[in-house]
């Protein structure tokens, strides 16, 4: 029971007519038993994962994703891993029993724990055109303001056009998000981060490195702002990285 996925039709599709939905578990009968999504349009298109949960006490990006799965869009498939190191999530700590899942991925090697592979192995099933990882930071990415850390920013893979994508993605974030607000001035304003080439053990570095696809590691700060505001921002970033990718959400 300990390594394989188990796949189940939800009765969701009734609820959305125009999309069906798979429920895919991960690590079945474990610890780290989590599931996955995987959520088909009528029309064909690119397929993205998402994931939230690499880091357990990063909650921004697990409420972002639980809420990424429950939007409606026309085309492409939309996979969505909610909660990717479950024990870390249920525990609200930033590693699981088995460490840090964000170091458990070697480019041009195997994952080094059986959840790290369950992972990988399922994002190279679903042979996407992206990955979103979403995460969150302390601190705000190449910022003075607050502590050190890398908020605010997303980080694309050498492969594919993530660079330009990211740019463009910041750039919409800022407008809608950042300049209209009254609380958050231009150092809260969204960035490009360093570029992700697989020269580190972390998920969206091997995407690049081992699926030369599109990837992206999101970062929003938590330095001075409510579990409220970081979960409304990743979901738009998360939002307009898949329009980018040809996915059109309606968000609920």
């Amino acid at each position: 029971m300990g390594g394989g996925l188990v796949g189940t039709r939800s009765g969701r599709a009734a609820e959305s007519a125009a999309i069906a939905e798979e429920t895919r578990t991960l690590r079945s009968g474990t610890k780290y038993e989590t599931p996955a999504y995987v959520r088909d349009a009528p029309d064909d298109g690119e397929t993205v994962v998402v994931l939230g949960g690499v880091h357990g006490s990063e909650i921004a990006g697990v409420d972002a994703a639980h809420s990424v799965r429950e939007w409606t869009f026309d085309r492409g498939t939309l996979v969505v891993i909610p909660e990717a190191n479950a024990p870390a999530v249920r525990d609200e700590t930033y590693s699981g029993p088995d460490g840090d899942l964000n170091q458990q991925f070697p480019s041009g090697r195997s994952p080094t724990t059986p959840i790290a592979e369950a992972i990988w192995s399922f994002i190279t099933e679903m042979d996407p055109a992206a990955v979103i990882d979403m995460h969150s930071s302390m601190g705000i990415w190449g910022s003075s303001r607050g502590p050190s850390g890398f908020g605010q920013a997303i980080f694309p893979t050498e492969a594919g056009n993530a660079r330009t994508v990211a740019t463009r993605t910041n750039g919409s974030l800022n407008e809608r998000e950042i300049r209209p607000s009254s609380r958050y001035d231009g150092a809260y304003e969204f960035t490009r981060g360093n570029t992700l080439d697989g020269s580190q053990p972390r998920l969206i570095h091997k995407v690049s490195a081992d699926l030369g696809t599109a990837g992206y590691l999101t970062e929003v700060t938590r330095h001075d702002t409510a579990l409220e505001t970081r979960t409304e921002w990743s979901e738009a970033v998360a939002a307009t990285l898949l329009a980018h990718h040809g996915i059109d959400v309606e968000r609920e």
